[in-house]
């Protein structure tokens, strides 16, 4: 077990509202053996060996606002991996190999708000030498440039609709789901203890084409037809078996599959995955004919190295992922696949390339914390530039509500694995189920739009929906039982959605300025048009 140490001893900062702030090491509560060594070269006149210490500032900000947080350090005995934390949220960062100070972003856009605020670096498998950690202010205003086009040529328009509708959600609602393996067990579950069923549900070709005598092949795809006859939206992955048929096991201790010789289209090695993955496009076929369109999550956590294909690095792992998606999209035809990666954090060297992957998953397990895991969603949002939206396509603990609105952790959707990640309150309790179930930010099955017709009411996702559109102002914003509108133009048409896209309100004022009651709308989140205008958010309370 690793041993993280919390200090005791305060050290009193306060963040002024220069753009950025030092934070020396030598002057952190050090502990457990961090020393400091004087350097004429270093900020301060000195810097801290960690060794199996940590260091624990606590500061005070003036202001709301928002910060990328850096650190300035070396790592000279070998690439070394540690823990950062601010106010209980807590990330890994990773400094490679390098005796000279380096300066490295560890946090990407971190609400703090006015107020005390705690940081700690604490040893997890290295030691470093630190010189400091920078706070320094940035502009969330353009956190978010997500396209809207998927990767796929010319997809089906079931699939546009339902990349639309996520697209739409984004920043402004959670999805709920979980996974299920057998039988619908978790949602039966779920349904039973809280009336309400997840609007995502995981499936796993994990056991087809193996030819097992007691699995029927097409149980994920009925599954995945019937509940999006329900409008829910069917999410897979795949345990994908050793292709050379030596073992059923898909762990890299388990197989000796090697996936380098990918790169050997003559290999028996090369022909044992087209033939799987030719028969995994076969059930993506009959989904297809069947309108409905996917979530696909191949060769997830491949860069953890525990299934076979990340078993020999980034390269070969890489080759896999667009041999498959040509093979899928251009051999097969298939289009009714929104293509999801999975990354574990700083493995951009494993990212397969914009030009295949639609969205960014994160497969956390963190038993019992049920914080938004806003730097983990900050951190990839940074990595991936902001493009792509962030989910969290597998958690142990899922986060709590609360925290996913205060920290303003934009996970596109949330689903918990199956058995007891959902069943036992050891990870999620029951209470907050039905909390989370119950809340307006959160999408369950009974709230989702017809997928099959779902028209946007949103025209872009910009990580600033609360400000004006030029020309249209909206006020007082939250409303409570009126909402005014002013523009400087005349407006043929008023419509109001709620968060789902569903039709409200709609007339022909024919006037500049209007005012809209909104007594009989219940707390929520809407969205108003102007004739052919962009969607503004307005917040009922």
């Amino acid at each position: 077990m690793r041993l993280i140490v919390i200090l005791t001893f305060i050290l009193s900062l306060t963040l002024t509202k220069s753009t950025a702030q030092i934070f020396e090491a030598e002057s952190a509560s050090l502990l457990n053996g961090a020393v400091k060594i004087a350097s004429s070269s270093c900020s301060g006149g000195y810097y801290v060996a960690q060794k199996d210490g940590s260091l624990h500032y606590t500061f005070k900000t003036d202001e709301d606002a928002y910060y990328n947080i850096y650190i300035q350090a070396a790592a000279p005995s070998g690439t070394k991996t540690n823990i950062f934390s601010i106010d209980g949220a807590t990330t890994q960062f990773t400094l490679n190999q390098n005796s000279a100070f380096v300066l490295q972003k560890i946090v990407s856009v971190q609400k703090l708000k006015a107020g005390e605020h705690s940081m700690n670096i604490t040893k997890s498998w290295g030691w470093i030498n630190i010189d400091f950690i920078q706070l320094e202010k940035t502009d969330a205003s353009a956190k978010f440039n997500i396209g809207k086009t998927l990767v796929t040529p010319n997809p089906t328009d079931h699939t546009a609709k339902l990349y639309q509708f996520l697209y739409d959600n984004y920043g402004r609602k959670i999805i709920s789901g979980a996974m299920t393996l057998n039988s619908m067990d978790e949602v039966n579950w779920l349904k039973a203890n809280t009336g309400k069923e997840p609007a995502l549900i995981g499936l796993d070709f994990m056991h087809c084409g193996r030819g097992y005598s007691w699995y029927n092949n097409d149980t994920p795809v009925n599954d995945a037809k019937s509940y999006y006859s329900k409008n829910g939206i069917p999410a897979f992955c795949w345990h994908w078996r050793d292709p050379s048929r030596k073992t059923e096991a898909f762990y890299t201790k388990e197989t000796s599959f090697d996936i380098s010789k990918i790169s050997d289209s003559t290999s028996t090695e090369y022909q044992a995955i087209i033939k799987d993955i030719d028969y995994i496009s076969g059930l993506l076929l009959k989904l297809q004919n069947a309108d409905v369109p996917i979530l696909w999550r191949p060769l997830h956590e491949a860069s953890g190295g525990w299934f076979w294909w990340g078993a020999k690095g980034a390269e070969p792992c890489k080759k896999l992922y667009r041999l498959m998606y040509d093979r899928m999209v251009n051999y097969h035809g298939l289009r009714n696949l929104v293509w999801v990666w999975t990354s574990q954090l700083d493995d951009k060297n494993w990212y397969p390339g914009d030009d295949v992957v639609d969205i960014i998953g994160r497969d956390l397990y963190k038993d019992g914390d049920h914080t938004s895991q806003i730097i983990e969603f900050n951190k990839l949002n940074n990595d991936y530039e902001g493009k792509k939206m962030i989910t969290l396509s597998e958690t142990g603990s899922f986060p709590d509500v609360d925290n996913l609105i205060a920290d303003e952790a934009a996970w596109s959707f949330y689903m918990p694995w199956y058995g007891g990640f959902v069943r036992d309150s050891k990870y999620n309790p029951l209470s907050l189920w039905k909390k989370m179930f119950e809340h307006e930010y959160v999408i369950t099955l009974d709230e989702m739009p017809d997928l099959k017709t779902y028209t946007s009411p949103v025209t872009s996702v910009t990580g600033d929906n609360l400000k004006k559109n030029d020309g249209l102002k909206i006020f007082p914003n939250p409303s409570q039982s009126e909402l005014n509108i002013d523009a400087d133009f005349l407006i043929h048409t008023i419509s109001v959605f709620n968060s789902h896209g569903r039709l409200l309100i709609q007339f022909q004022p024919d006037s500049m300025q209007i005012k809209i009651s909104t007594e009989h709308l219940p707390t929520g989140i809407y969205l108003i048009k102007a004739d052919n205008n962009p969607a503004k958010i307005f917040l009922k309370q």
